[in-house]
């Protein structure tokens, strides 16, 4: 009887342990899209670009040539950009954000 109970005990641990595991998302893949909501340019050149949100979090960006011209950033303009990942980061788009996400 011993034997039956600690068999079935184990069997019992490894099904947690596998449901455990099951639950952890993999980490994310490079080209995988992401985005950044409500955020201002502080920094831009050609390789890299720095954004400011609204909590005042900064986010440093290497930049591939996806990515338009620092001048079509205009000073104090809020955005949310949509990017994805790689060795570098891929600009995809970005458009004017919606003014309750600006209070946020």
């Amino acid at each position: 009887m011993k034997k039956i109970a600690t068999f079935a005990a184990v069997f019992a641990f490894i099904l947690l342990l596998t449901k455990i595991a099951n639950q952890v998302p993999p980490p994310p893949l490079p080209g995988v899209a992401f985005s950044l909501m409500a955020q201002r340019v502080v920094e831009c050149s050609p390789t890299d670009i720095t954004l400011i949100d609204t909590h005042d979090t900064e986010t440093h960006l290497e930049k591939d040539s996806s990515w338009p011209p620092c001048s079509t950033f205009e000073k104090g303009e809020v955005l949310d950009f949509f990017l994805s990942r790689g060795a570098k980061t891929r600009f995809l788009s970005d458009e004017k954000t919606v003014w309750w996400r600006k209070a946020m």
